[in-house]
């Protein structure tokens, strides 16, 4: 049997950190777009109702909460909302993270403490609190509930100036498996999706002038990553083409954990 399109129809999801026009906001459209009515997590307001704009204008259906997820009170007030307003919960997406620029790339000896604690409460402790929420609801889909967070290569493979962001993506990974084993038989599937460089609107400011040609020499895929390069494989994680699938962490990342680190000549500069 050769599985048709993706659908969600039918399905409540949460999409934590879900606003705006970069990672989350792409996330929510493209779930909406599969048939799902999704509550966009945010607590900047301007960012949720872009979202929930963008849904609706492509015939999906959409709801803003504003709720601060670092908080085990936000966490508990989005999860009554979203189940009491669009009727359960199925599938929770946890995107929230990065440095939210109050933390610096530094060696490990220049990180403060208030840094990080904030890099661990927005990429870590946060993921904890929103799945703690979130599970009795998911326990209760009659369709069996899903959870997707969001990683990253930095907790997959080690880089310098990046051990708490590192440490804290690592911890995420780990979280995601320990999930996944204890819920198995309450019917909820729990995976992660570990992004490379992606540009987004946002995060394309910060870049460097010549950042894409140095990408362009270091990665296989010579680009970065757009958006809805990181919404696709969500919304596969989340749906029934991912039914047997479990404890994973899918790479997204344009080839760069698999590239030999030497150069090499040649003009792939790759081995072959």
């Amino acid at each position: 049997m050769i599985p048709g399109r993706i659908s969600l129809e039918g399905r409540v999801a949460v999409v934590a950190g879900g606003g705006g026009d970069g990672i989350g906001g792409t996330i929510s459209l493209c779930l909406a777009q599969a048939g799902a009515a999704v509550a966009v997590l945010d607590r900047d307001a301007d960012c949720a109702r872009q979202a929930v704009e963008a849904i609706e204008a492509a015939g999906g259906r959409g709801l803003a909460v504003l709720e601060d997820v670092c908080t085990p009170e936000g966490c508990a007030a989005a999860v009554e909302r979203t189940v009491g307003t669009l009727g359960g919960l199925d599938v929770l997406v946890n995107v929230v993270g990065g440095m939210g620029g109050q933390a610096r790339w530094v060696v490990t000896e220049e990180w403060t403490d208030a840094e990080w604690d904030h890099i661990l409460s927005m990429n870590l402790r946060y993921v904890f609190l929103m799945c703690r929420a979130a599970l009795p609801s998911l326990r209760a889909s009659r369709v069996g509930g899903s959870i997707v967070n969001i990683a990253s290569i930095s907790g997959t493979h080690s880089a310098p100036q990046h051990v708490a962001y590192g440490a804290a993506k690592a911890g995420l990974v780990s979280m995601t498996r320990s999930l996944a084993l204890e819920y198995a038989r309450d019917g909820i599937r729990a995976n992660a999706v570990a992004p490379g460089v992606i540009r987004t609107p946002r995060g394309g400011r910060g870049m460097a002038s010549d950042f894409e040609a140095r990408l362009a020499e270091s990665l296989p895929i010579p680009r970065p990553g757009q958006p809805q390069e990181i919404a696709g494989p969500v919304l596969f994680l989340a749906s029934d083409l991912a039914s047997y699938v479990t404890g994973q962490t899918l790479g997204v990342d344009g080839g760069a954990a698999v590239r030999y680190p030497i150069p090499v000549l040649g003009r792939s500069h790759m081995m072959s």
